[in-house]
């Protein structure tokens, strides 16, 4: 049996002040990597999948009862997407 389920797209709505206050703590050379990951998963729930950065978008999957729920940046999504319809051509 092949899963193949149909992801549902959201877009992550994040306050435009909290964004750029996060952009600008990010910029910053005393966070380590581990903190930067911290700050973006306080403001944003989470990073991108792909990159780590800052998610825009939110891919979830309904897997016969379980969720599997990936989170993107808008670089991050466009590759996705790519794959995605790549995939459903073969």
């Amino acid at each position: 049996m092949k899963l193949n389920p149909k992801p549902t797209i959201q877009t992550l709505n994040i306050d435009k002040d909290k964004l750029e206050q996060l952009q600008t703590r990010l910029k910053s050379t005393r966070f380590t990597i581990s903190a930067k990951y911290d700050e973006i998963k306080k403001v944003a729930g989470g990073v991108c999948r792909m990159c780590d950065g800052i998610p825009n978008k939110i891919v979830s999957f309904d897997m016969e009862g379980a969720f599997l729920i990936e989170k993107y940046c808008d670089k991050c999504f466009e590759k996705w997407d790519k794959l995605q319809q790549k995939k459903h051509m073969e």
